[in-house]
């Protein structure tokens, strides 16, 4: 809850920025999980839940179907990464014990 009648409220707002998937100057940045900022999010068993997109599109929302379109391209551009990533530390690890042997 945002006291957006409030000048302090409303300053805020204006600097509240929101958006739909991961924007292009953050979508390169490194992700990282929080542990303490899950705790709040995790549910008893038998909790009743849903999702924000679940229920926009019951309330209208059209634009459900883009989102996944998109965060499926994400999930396969992650995963090239990763792949990539991995196969570029493992030869930095080859290297770094290669000039260890030669000293």
């Amino acid at each position: 809850m945002l006291p957006h009648k409030t000048a302090r409220g409303a300053a805020a707002l204006g600097r509240l920025k929101v958006f739909e998937g991961i924007p292009a100057p953050y979508d390169e940045q490194k992700r990282m999980v929080v542990p303490m900022a899950l705790q709040v999010t995790r549910l008893r068993p038998g909790r009743d839940f849903c999702h924000l997109g679940e229920l926009a599109s019951q309330l209208g929302w059209v634009h459900a179907g883009l989102i996944s379109r998109l965060e499926a391209q994400r999930k396969v551009k992650s995963a090239a990464f990763y792949v990539k990533k991995k196969a570029s530390l493992k030869k930095v690890a080859a290297a770094k014990k290669e000039i260890a042997a030669d000293e």
